[in-house]
């Protein structure tokens, strides 16, 4: 088979995208946008003139709830998910992948918004989605620079090359000046000159992506790592684009996209009606025509060796723009798809608004009905008289006049129709519908605040019990966002860092600067996204750290089994479930160096290992003596107790036998001789 051309590679990559998951008029895109109508209680198309038009926005309650509870779960320690070491020697290295990733996901990329975003999208639509990829960029800037010698022109060189940094002097002119010397006046070369400086620069950039952007594949069956086509469809400019590297001249004849071209899903997504829509084609400035870009990772035999293999493809205008970076092979797919109720085999989940849109039907016609029924009790209905003046009863001022003809009494000129009040009916109707939304979701009132009286009726264990109860379909969703979602993400940030940043960085981690170097990392499989939910799970864990730090206290001041380091760990446990990230800014960690300092100024630092040694055998010397001491007490005195008891026992027998023999001998000497056998009397004598 020999290798694909690229005009073939785009047919195929078009083929693909037509038969997506995700892509414009589809019914997965007509759901989503659905989802987005419910989500700002847009009006649903049957509403009547004159009547009640309200929308009930249970899906919004449900997710503006839930999204606080899953979002504290991954930020409130700061961490997201730690690595788990392989073995004892890995320990700290795992700690520093751990503390770096989350930092260059939550702090250098603003990680609370990507979760933010890529979380709501999850609830509302299905799917959320994040984009991470190694970002280069390339800082240019010309010096000038005078009066250097050739020696200090070579230095300066020397050490711009050594930071990777590209030169090129762009002017340059020379004087010959006498310079005083040990041996006289010499003439030295000096110069002036400009100096362009090339410095490029790279970083992991994370992103959330709008679901709408995103194309499946219909074969994927859970990850975007094994899906055979994943694309991410977006705008861009021509100015863009060439700023990208493509030639002017392919941007030129590219075909700009028209205000048609907008996504329906999009319009949804906005809460303002026009807010998205664009006047396409820009009259103005053609450099500011939008031109549609799709970065496709595809899985194709691309080279003819007849094995499919991963690429990152990239079309405008249905054409792969010249160059090998805009079809190239990658290691992996570079966005992650979050889930936050699992279909089984199916890479589309479910949402809140599956769960919750018959509901919000049904509570919207209720709601209509009971508020017409408010406002016709309130504005009645009347039966006139055609001899009544209609323009007056039209109009309802206060002291206003209403005219009748002829000599008719008022009473008989209008009679109200009252209408039967229905609100009674309704309203635990819709409590009962409450109370379903609540069975499906896990959003109680209890668990949202929003019943006063929840403790007045139950102990606060029960209390407690019955709101871990109903958080247990919260904690499943966040569960299956951490595992499909988080997770994977932070391994694939792991993995960019691990082949793209080449130079150490000096960073501040758990209280001290280290000097963080990705190279020197190994790869990792697992790792853990540790989830735990509400007030109630915060405050046991509080509870089980405190009894751990009894624990610690009695272990450590009788058998020396807790350092500084365990010490350390429980507080930093302790003071994040608290909502503290930082808890080295209260207490220095063992690892940093101030308390290094401090212990090698006690003599107790890492400066003399072995005394430190024979301290520590010493010590445990000591307690195993004690130990062994009270063993043997403990020893003796139960010998002594059984002596005791053995003593008591055997003297209990013979009183016993004694007096079982005196009654023997009483009741044979009460018996008439002629029935009492003479052997008995003879045996009794005999004992």
């Amino acid at each position: 088979m020999s290798k694909m051309s690229p005009e073939d590679l785009a047919a195929i990559v078009s083929a693909m995208r037509r038969d997506a998951l995700g892509v414009e008029d589809g019914q997965l895109s007509q759901e989503r946008a659905k989802a987005m109508d419910h989500y700002h209680g847009r009006p649903y198309g049957n509403e009547v003139e004159g009547r009640s038009a309200v929308v009930s926005k249970d899906l919004a309650e449900a997710v503006d709830w839930a999204l606080p509870s899953i979002m504290r779960v991954f930020t409130q320690s700061g961490s997201i998910a730690e690595f788990d070491p392989v073995g004892p020697e890995d320990e700290q290295l795992s700690q520093q992948e751990s503390d770096y990733t989350n930092q260059v996901i939550m702090r250098d990329n603003n990680g609370f918004m990507v979760l933010h975003d890529a979380i709501k999208d999850t609830l509302l639509l299905k799917n959320g989605y994040a984009k991470h990829f190694w970002e280069e960029t390339e800082k240019v800037e010309e010096v000038p620079y005078s009066g250097l010698t050739l020696d200090q022109i070579a230095q300066m060189l020397g050490a711009l090359e050594q930071e990777g940094a590209k030169v090129e002097i762009t002017e340059q002119e020379s004087t010959t000046q006498l310079i005083d010397t040990p041996q006289g006046p010499m003439p030295v070369e000096l110069f002036n000159l400009t100096l362009k400086v090339t410095r490029k620069s790279g970083k992991v950039t994370v992103l959330a992506v709008p679901t709408e952007e995103i194309r499946v594949s219909k074969r994927c069956r859970g990850s975007l790592q094994e899906s055979p086509f994943t694309e991410h469809v977006t705008r861009k400019t021509r100015s863009e684009l060439i700023e990208m590297g493509m030639p002017r001249d392919f941007v030129d004849d590219l075909p700009a996209l028209n205000e048609t071209d907008n996504d329906l899903q999009t319009y949804s997504r906005d809460s303002v009606s026009d807010e998205s829509k664009s006047t396409g084609a820009n009259i103005i400035d053609r450099s500011m025509d939008e031109i549609e870009y799709c970065e496709a990772y595809v899985r194709v035999d691309f080279d003819g060796d007849g094995i499919a293999e991963l690429r990152k493809v990239v079309t405008v205008g249905n054409k792969i723009p010249p160059g090998k970076q805009w079809n190239e092979p990658i290691p992996a797919v570079a966005i992650t798809g979050f889930v936050a109720k699992r279909v089984p085999h199916r890479h589309v989940g479910e949402s809140l608004d599956d769960e919750l849109a018959d509901l919000a039907e049904i509570k919207t016609t209720l709601t209509r009905q009971m508020l017409d029924n408010i406002y016709l009790t309130n504005n009645n209905q009347w039966l006139v008289n055609e001899r009544v003046n209609l323009k007056d009863f039209m109009t309802s001022l206060p002291g206003g006049v209403k005219r009748v003809k002829g000599d008719m009494p008022v009473s008989g000129a209008a009679e109200a129709v009252q209408a039967t009040p229905i609100i009674g009916q309704i309203l635990p109707v819709v409590d009962y519908f409450d109370r379903v939304k609540e069975g499906r979701t896990g959003l109680t009132k209890a668990s949202t605040g929003m019943d006063p009286d929840v403790l007045k009726e139950s102990t606060k264990g029960a209390f407690m019990e019955n709101l871990n109860r109903a958080s247990q379909k919260i904690e499943m969703i966040t569960r299956l966002i951490a595992e499909t979602g988080v997770k994977e993400l932070v391994m694939q940030v792991h993995g960019l860092l691990c082949r793209h940043q080449d130079k150490p960085r000096m960073v501040r981690l758990r209280g001290s600067w280290t000097n963080v170097n990705p190279q020197e990392w190994r790869e990792r499989t697992d790792l853990t996204v540790r989830v735990g939910l509400g007030t109630g799970n915060e405050e046991q864990k509080r509870e089980k750290l405190m009894l751990v730090a009894q624990l610690q206290q009695q272990l450590g001041g009788a058998f020396g089994l807790v350092g500084p380091e365990q010490a350390f760990s429980l507080f930093e446990d302790l003071a994040k479930t608290m909502g503290f990230d930082m808890p080295e800014k209260y207490v220095m960690s063992p690892a940093s160096p101030q308390y290094q300092q401090m212990q090698q100024q006690r003599g107790q630092g890492p400066g003399n290992p072995l005394a430190e040694a024979e301290q520590v055998k010493g010590q445990f010397a000591m307690q195993i003596k004690e130990l062994q001491e009270q063993y043997k007490q403990q020893i003796d005195g139960l010998k002594l107790q059984f002596e005791n008891a053995q003593a008591d026992k055997d003297r209990a027998s013979r009183e016993a036998i004694e007096a079982m023999k005196a009654e023997v001998q009483l009741m044979i000497a009460n018996m008439p001789r002629d029935i009492a056998a003479p052997g008995i009397a003879a045996g009794m004598q005999g004992m």
